[in-house]
């Protein structure tokens, strides 16, 4: 709503003013009323209308002197006047003052409207202009203290502290501490990029609370989505441990409120702007220390440090005992194994990077008992089944236990659900067979059934089912990829190859090849060249 201040001596044309429209419908509501100037002026102080309707002819200080005041006080503020014929002269001249429009008495309710929604219209895009401007003025701010935390940043403390200037912020000491902030499960929690914009900039009010007692500081949208919180440290100088407290109350206060948790690493103090990327390193370091000793509180770096992880605390056996169980299907002991290998981790408080090995190397474990079963990774964990990019995004070491678990249980759950049955046996021994002998000219049905000791109709029925083609259509496939394979190489003679992949017929063979693959031999030669 726009609000309006009605300035008038009579109170007979206030009150038509007042009842004149149905304000409310047209996006405006009356603010305030004055019979004379003076009045106005008060009002004005109180209220801050956009827009004044002013009478020209007032006791104690007239329209026009209003008019004069209003602009020198409250350039942003509007002035219509409202004149009759006699009075016209005074209107012209007071556009010189600023004036935005006059009305001439009598006039229409449709005149009062048309000049007011102009008005309006002029005062939304003034709004809409200084609204972009100011964006645009954040966003750069945002990307220059962005800037000032990357390793490319070389400029001086003086070209440094003049940019801050230039966006109305400026610092004494030149001693910096930067604290990063990070949402828990923020991904897992919201979807949205626009709910996620919105729970950041409530933990960033909050903060703001918190250390409203903290001497100057800055808080701004940093890199990979955390919120950044540089302060002008006030402590004796380098390499101290700030305070801690604002952060704790922080973090209490989003738990209380905000019903989620929050996880703040804080870097040690450094000296000028060079230091900043300093303390917002140890910053990153010490949130990175959250993984293993949880969410849900501040870390200063080199609090409660973590172990390098060089101690042989991981011996190989480990890997062999979980095979024996994943082959048992013994899913409890499996569970068992995990959880004191992953409540080790938590006791040596190993480091992050030791924690991935680790955890890949269970990983690896895992995909080679599927393997051996003999069925592919794919089947078993999906054809979108990345494990590094997926371990990489889990935020705790509680959440990669969990998830390491479930792993091992999909794998014990696939296999014993799919495990090997006699035909299957049968069609693969077949399969084996065939890539071993694919060479024999005499390579028929009737051969291959009898190395696998069943009659050749079953083998026939079995192997369809199993491997989804044909004996025959597998015999020609495997010399088929055979024969591209030695084409490949050159300098073998066609007779040679036909030879080699069982056949005794050479142009036999390069019709077969062309039929199965859509070119003859040596149009692939010549294409392959």
């Amino acid at each position: 709503m726009q609000k309006i201040l009605i300035v008038d001596d009579e109170s007979i044309f206030r009150e038509y003013l007042r009842t004149a429209l149905d304000w409310e419908a047209y996006g405006f509501e009356i603010c305030a009323e004055a019979k004379n100037g003076v009045e106005a002026l008060e009002q004005v102080d109180v209220h801050r209308p956009d827009i004044a309707l002013v009478d020209i002819t007032m006791p104690f200080m007239d329209g026009l002197t209003l008019t004069e005041q209003l602009k020198q006080r409250y350039p942003a503020t509007s002035v219509v006047l409202i004149t009759g014929h006699n009075e016209f002269d005074y209107a012209r001249k007071a556009l010189k003052l600023g004036v935005e429009d006059y009305i001439l008495k009598p006039f229409s309710k449709d005149e009062l409207v048309l000049t007011l929604l102009k008005l309006q219209k002029e005062h939304q895009r003034v709004q809409e202009e200084k609204s972009t401007l100011k964006e645009n003025q954040l966003l750069m701010k945002e990307s220059f203290l962005n800037h000032l935390l990357s390793g490319d940043y070389n400029h001086s403390n003086e070209e440094t502290s003049l940019r801050l200037q230039q966006f109305g912020e400026s610092f004494d000491s030149l001693c910096f501490v930067v604290a990063c902030i990070e949402i828990d499960n923020m991904d897992l929690k919201w979807n949205k990029v626009s709910e996620r914009l919105l729970w950041k900039y409530a933990v960033t009010n909050i903060l703001n609370e918190a250390l409203e007692e903290t001497e100057n500081h800055l808080i701004f949208n940093g890199p990979e989505g955390r919120i950044i919180c540089l302060v002008e440290h006030q402590g004796n100088g380098d390499l101290e441990t700030p305070a801690l407290g604002g952060y704790e109350k922080l973090c209490f206060l989003i738990k209380k409120y905000l019903k989620f948790t929050i996880t703040v690493g804080v870097g040690r103090s450094q000296s000028g702007y060079q230091g900043i990327r300093t303390s917002y390193l140890e910053a990153l370091e010490a949130l990175q220390n959250k993984f293993v000793l949880g969410n849900d509180r501040v870390i200063a770096y080199g609090s409660g440090a973590l172990e390098s992880g060089t101690q042989a605390f991981y011996p190989t056996e480990v890997n062999e005992e979980l095979l024996v169980q994943l082959r048992m299907q013994n899913g409890e002991k499996v569970d068992a194994k995990l959880e004191e290998i992953f409540q080790s981790i938590r006791d040596q408080r190993l480091s992050l990077d030791y924690t991935y090995v680790i955890s890949m190397g269970l990983i690896s474990v895992c995909l080679s008992y599927v393997t051996e079963t003999g069925h592919p990774i794919e089947d078993c964990f999906g054809e979108t089944f990345f494990p590094y990019s997926e371990i990489k995004r889990l935020e705790s070491i509680d959440a990669t236990s969990l998830w390491i678990k479930e792993l091992f249980n999909l794998a014990i759950l696939y296999t014993g659900k799919h495990r090997k049955t006699r035909s299957s046996k049968i069609a693969q021994s077949a399969k084996e067979y065939i890539e071993l002998h694919y060479g024999d000219s005499e390579l028929q049905l009737d051969q291959i059934a009898q190395q696998v000791f069943i009659n050749p109709s079953y083998l026939r029925a079995v192997f369809k089912k199993e491997i989804g083609m044909t004996v025959t259509d597998y015999v020609t496939h495997v010399r088929m990829h055979k024969a591209k394979d030695l084409l490949g190489k050159g300098n073998i003679r066609l007779a040679d190859i036909a030879e080699q992949i069982g056949f005794n017929d050479p142009s036999y063979f390069s019709k077969s090849f062309k039929k199965f693959f859509g070119y003859s031999p040596s149009e692939y030669e010549n294409n392959r060249l």
